[in-house]
């Protein structure tokens, strides 16, 4: 796949661009794993993020209804349009955080998507479709972490919230071009809900702000404050959790905690 990556480097002279995160796989067994993961039906219509040049979009239009790509990069898209004639094909210039998902109507959703900004990506996707993202590997390790560990943010819980999540395998840095600095994983995640509860959102970014404290103070101090309290309920949580830390709190407990002020 390198002299494929380097013969359309030569073809239309460009670079991967850094600012971009541009970072091309050309190992083939890579694709090949996400495209088993993404267990393709001929009724599908799959949203992939970021395709670049196209190499795993030219294997799943051949498989699927309908592939709708979203690629930034002007000199990409152009690639693409002339490298992938397909009627099957609709390629969308633009920054995938701008796009409407539900305009689109995927069944499935996959991409090797831009490091920097993962975690916009996946909450933007939450509870939507079953999908495979390429990510980097400290955050799959992140978005998988349970309470008690190092790695257990915010982010885990709004993840795990919303779906069921799996590393399905590393990536070696030097499966990429140019090779990144860190090692990659491919990543599953599995509606359990179908709708985001953006208040539920904001309140676990808010205790989350203060990992280390009771759960009591840091409802105080976050976005605890926002929420009408009663007496029953302000009991109830400082009985059955009021002095454990916050990042000791599983998902379960901070659903029922939520459930309680809302």
């Amino acid at each position: 796949m390198i002299k494929d990556l380097y013969g359309l480097m030569l073809k239309y002279g460009f670079k991967p661009n850094h600012k971009l995160d541009q970072n091309f796989c050309i190992d083939i067994n890579v694709l090949k794993r996400v495209i088993s993961l993404l267990d393709l039906k001929k009724e599908d219509i799959i949203l992939e993020i970021g395709p670049g040049l196209g190499f795993l979009t030219k294997d799943i239009v051949k498989q699927v209804k309908k592939v709708v790509v979203v690629e930034k990069d002007q000199i990409m898209t152009k690639i693409l349009e002339k490298e992938i004639v397909s009627n099957n094909l609709l390629i969308i210039e633009d920054d995938f955080l701008n796009i409407d998902i539900k305009d689109i109507k995927p069944t499935k959703i996959v991409g090797f998507i831009p490091y920097s900004i993962s975690q916009e990506i996946l909450e933007k996707i939450n509870a939507s479709v079953p999908t495979i993202l390429i990510v980097q590997k400290e955050y799959a390790e992140k978005v998988t972490a349970h309470e008690g560990f190092l790695k257990y943010v915010a982010q885990s819980v709004l993840a795990q919230s919303y779906s069921k999540i799996k590393i399905e395998g590393k990536i070696k840095r030097n499966s990429f071009f140019p090779v990144p600095p860190c090692e990659s994983a491919i990543i599953s995640l599995n509606p359990i809900e179908n709708k985001q509860d953006e208040q539920y959102n904001k309140f676990v970014k808010g205790i989350f702000r203060y990992p280390n404290k009771d759960l009591m103070n840091a409802i105080s101090f976050g976005e605890g404050r926002d929420y009408s309290f009663t007496k029953n309920n302000l009991d109830t949580i400082k009985k059955k959790h009021g002095t454990k830390k916050v990042k000791s709190l599983s998902i379960k407990e901070i659903k029922e905690i939520y459930n309680l002020i809302k």
